[in-house]
């Protein structure tokens, strides 16, 4: 008796001061959400300043990612002792963010479902992104009752966030054909590893029975992407690589043949850079640029 009392109360406190909630404390579902679980405490919030104490290994990634604020709660089964997971929700700033955060961690081979704008699960936990924000859950246990529960909270959580489900138009850059699925990964600055290049696009493409990977790096003009353009020319030259005469690529790009990433192709298409990397010949790689470069002026 004393124990129903005890989650009426708990509820019943929630309830009463859900409506007054905001920021990403409103995301976090009650107690209600199924019977016998509740939540410890409060949520506790992480800013810039101190996400390294939360996470310390990965910090430094979030930041580079846009990372505003992380809110967290432990929900468990029966007692804090018992049965528990814990949700994290981070506010990335911006949905490109959000996705770029998100891909890092995505790989062909997961499981995925349909939270959010997409989810990575597995039994211990849940991963997804919506919006400017990426959800984490993650257990102590792989049970039925932990999963169910993950996943009950997991699209409550969804259903609250106000933002569309819908990709951000921004990856759509790179085209989907050939392109090998869950492999598009967006780099919040300095592209192909390169400090003076910003942000950019890389997905893996199949091309017969090689994988290469084509790429596009986001300028904000194009006179940033032709300066862009010498930069990655200059890096090639110091490196003491081979560039390949190529009558397809004119003066706004460049082939040449690298000791690390095989042969390299790279166009000049307005504010963009278009490319690909990984080729055993140039040539194999000429249709695939074509179809970056097109996609890239529609």
């Amino acid at each position: 008796m004393r124990k129903n009392l005890y989650y009426i109360l708990i509820l019943m406190m929630w309830l009463s001061c859900d409506s007054g909630q905001t920021g990403l404390d409103q995301f976090f579902p009650g107690p209600g959400f199924e019977k016998g679980w509740s939540w410890e405490g409060k949520p506790i919030h992480y800013v810039p300043e101190n996400l390294y104490d939360y996470i310390n290994g990965e910090a430094e990634l979030y930041h580079a990612y846009g990372f505003q604020e992380c809110a967290t709660l432990t929900y468990f089964w029966g007692s804090p002792d018992d049965t528990s997971f814990v949700v994290d929700i981070y506010d990335m700033g911006t949905p490109i963010n959000a996705f770029g955060l998100y891909s890092i961690y995505r790989h062909p081979g997961y499981r995925y479902e349909t939270i959010g704008a997409e989810a990575v699960v597995s039994a211990f936990g849940i991963k997804y992104y919506q919006g400017p924000y990426v959800v984490e859950l993650k257990a102590g246990d792989s049970s039925e009752k932990t999963q169910g529960a993950m996943q009950a909270v997991a699209k409550l959580v969804s259903e609250r966030i106000p933002d569309s489900t819908q990709v951000p138009n921004l990856i759509t850059l790179l085209p989907l054909e050939g392109q090998v699925d869950k492999t598009l990964r967006y780099t919040a600055n300095e592209m192909l590893n390169q400090g003076f290049l910003p942000a950019g696009l890389e997905a893996t493409y199949r091309i017969g029975d090689e994988e290469v990977m084509g790429f596009v790096v986001l300028f904000d003009d194009a006179e940033g992407a032709k300066t862009g353009l010498e930069g990655l020319r200059l890096f090639y030259e110091e490196s003491g690589d081979q560039f390949i005469p190529n009558s397809q690529m004119g003066e706004d790009g460049f082939v040449v043949k690298t000791k690390y990433h095989g042969y390299v192709v790279v166009s000049l298409v307005g504010q963009y850079l278009a490319g690909i990397q990984d080729l055993s010949s140039p040539d194999k790689g000429m249709d695939l640029l074509a179809k970056i470069k097109n996609n890239l002026k529609t």
